[in-house]
């Protein structure tokens, strides 16, 4: 079971790793579990009419999409109400919120945006860490990630 863990964060690391190397910066956020998580994705004008999307980045590199919008509509609710996506055109950003994050929710996550006739290509990422809600952890957890 360690050795999966093991080999899932280095998958993680690798995909970070090449985000970086392709000039995508990765955000990171820590929040508390029950607490909701607020992002926007900024996008330029030409995208305004495309799909977005909300994915969870899976070990491997395989992505989970959790929210999308719609062609038709601005917003969008998937998965039990836990993830909402509101798309501002005015604004060029896409509003993504997460709420009631557990600990399992810890992980890479991006924005997508789908161009008409073209491939997906990924906005933002955001390295989401859940703690169990005390300072200790929290401070804990950062100083592992920086040793």
């Amino acid at each position: 079971m360690r050795k999966a863990k093991l080999w899932g964060l280095l998958g993680m690391l690798f995909v970070s790793e090449l985000q970086a190397a392709a000039g995508q910066a990765e955000e990171k956020k820590i929040l508390t579990e029950g607490e909701t998580l607020n992002y926007h994705c900024v996008y330029t004008r030409k995208h305004s009419q495309s799909q977005k999307a909300w994915q969870r980045v899976m070990d491997g590199g395989k992505a989970e999409t959790l929210a999308f919008t719609e062609k038709t509509s601005k917003n969008s609710q998937e998965l039990g109400g836990r993830y909402f996506l509101e798309d501002n055109t005015t604004q060029g950003a896409v509003h993504v919120r997460m709420t009631n994050v557990q600990m399992s929710d810890s992980g890479l996550y991006r924005c997508v945006i789908y161009p008409i006739l073209s491939n997906p290509e990924v906005l933002e990422s955001l390295r989401l860490v859940v703690t169990k809600g005390s300072l200790c952890s929290a401070l804990s957890f950062l100083w592992r990630a920086h040793s």
